[in-house]
């Protein structure tokens, strides 16, 4: 079924030229034992194109041969074979390519598309949005509360490895009882919150003290050669005990000063990269993930800048078009974008430039006949139109493009989803065109 969707798109990326760029990646005593690109690329798209976890895209690939043949296969293999890849073997290859290969494999996609003339380059929208990272809603007890638990757990493991008949008091029932009150209590007082916050706090810096205290220990054993701990493992307690104490100076800081803001904060323990961006959007005043400045180009979705702290997209244009004219050799003829990247600068570089844009006029109103100035309202509304279409494309990609919870956690693993995110979205638009 030369119809069927798996087909169409098998036919648009450009394998040939991402197996080099994916082996870079590898030592040359591994090249022959590695799995083929084409079926860790193959799963991941289809990963994003149906939604699924790792295990059960697994899951799909022994149940569709189609999706097997995406995926570089000859023959049915069924589940009962041996299996071809595990599960877990996608998230490390996820950490091992990072986000400079999830960008390199969309510059092959746009130039097979280009080459395919569905892209051509003379119309750019721009527009800006956060992807909601998979964390829970974030408030002060409840991230402390985190802080502690994992501290309590460590100290634990830590101390058992050291002496297992040592007596610790970490008060970690008192704690439990403390933030289990606080979450049952339904209507809860300022001053019952700034209470419940101290307390919390208090566990926390006791439980830090402690656990730098078996560190030291512990340091001094495995300088001795005392095999109690692997090296790995005591440096990740090392970053985990730093985040908790930068999450501890900030908790400390809110609740001296009565604040409710600290430069650089953390809402979430075990993703403390993520920030709180405020966007002032009805319903949700603030969001938590990573925010994607995004190029369409005729129809087809780019990333063009990805960061985790909040950034004023209307200074971006130049960058954004210097980003086009790089992959299209050749600037817009058009530039559709709200009136947040209106400002003088951006005005004039477009002018210099001979570009078009959708941007209100600025200035006395010019003396016009009434049939101009229709005219040119009528152009100004069909342009605001046309720029709304990046609206609809954003709304698609969170919807159907496993885009509307970030969760792979790697290192740059949410910008590399975002990529990916928008890699089977535009291979999805060029396969219906195509038809």
């Amino acid at each position: 079924d030369t119809k069927n969707r798996w087909i169409k798109l098998s036919k648009l990326v450009p394998w040939d030229e991402i197996e080099p760029i994916y082996r870079k990646h590898f030592d040359n005593s591994k090249q022959t034992v590695i799995k083929s690109c084409r079926l860790i690329m193959g799963l991941i798209l289809g990963q994003m194109l149906m939604k699924l976890s790792d295990v059960d895209i697994v899951d799909y690939f022994h149940e569709n041969p189609y999706f097997q043949y995406f995926c570089g296969e000859t023959t049915f293999i069924p589940k009962l074979d041996k299996r071809v890849i595990h599960p877990s073997l996608l998230s490390k290859r996820r950490h091992r390519l990072g986000e400079k290969y999830a960008k390199a494999f969309e510059n092959e996609i746009i130039k097979a598309l280009k080459k395919e003339g569905l892209v051509k380059g003379k119309k750019l929208i721009l527009d800006a949005t956060v992807f909601p990272a998979d964390i829970t809603y974030p408030n002060d007890v409840k991230l402390l509360n985190t802080v502690r638990d994992y501290l309590c757990k460590t100290i634990l493991i830590v101390k058992n490895s050291i002496d297992p008949t040592r007596k610790i008091r970490t008060y970690r029932k008192v704690a439990r009882r403390c933030y289990l009150n606080f979450q049952k209590t339904k209507r809860k007082s300022s001053q019952f919150i700034r209470r419940t916050r101290k307390s919390m706090i208090q566990y926390v810096d006791r439980n830090i003290q402690q656990l730098d205290g078996l560190l030291a220990e512990l340091q001094i054993k495995m300088n001795q050669n005392v095999p109690l701990f692997k090296q790995w493992h005591y440096d990740h307690i090392l970053e985990q005990i730093a985040v908790s104490k930068t999450i501890l100076e900030q908790q400390i800081h809110m609740a001296t000063t009565r604040g409710r803001s600290v430069a650089n904060r953390i809402v979430s323990f075990h993703r403390p990269e993520i920030r709180p961006v405020v966007r002032g959007k009805e319903g949700t005043s603030v969001e938590f993930g990573p925010k994607a400045h995004i190029a369409l180009v005729d129809g087809y979705a780019i990333l063009d800048d990805c960061q985790f702290e909040p950034f004023n997209e209307g200074i971006r244009l130049v960058d954004s078009l210097e980003s086009h004219r790089v992959r299209f050799d050749r600037n817009p003829e058009l530039i559709l974008a709200d009136q947040l990247y209106a400002n003088r600068y951006n005005r004039q570089h477009l002018n210099e430039l001979s570009i078009s844009h959708s941007f209100k006029r600025t200035g006395r109103p010019p003396n016009e006949s009434p049939t101009e100035k229709q005219k040119h309202q009528r152009t100004f509304r069909k342009r605001q139109g046309q720029r709304n279409h990046v609206e609809a494309t954003i709304g698609h990609l969170k919807n159907d493009f496993n885009l509307d919870k970030v969760t792979w956690s790697v290192p740059g693993g949410a910008i590399m989803q975002i990529h990916f995110g928008l890699i089977a979205s535009n291979l999805h638009k060029a396969s219906l065109a195509m038809t």
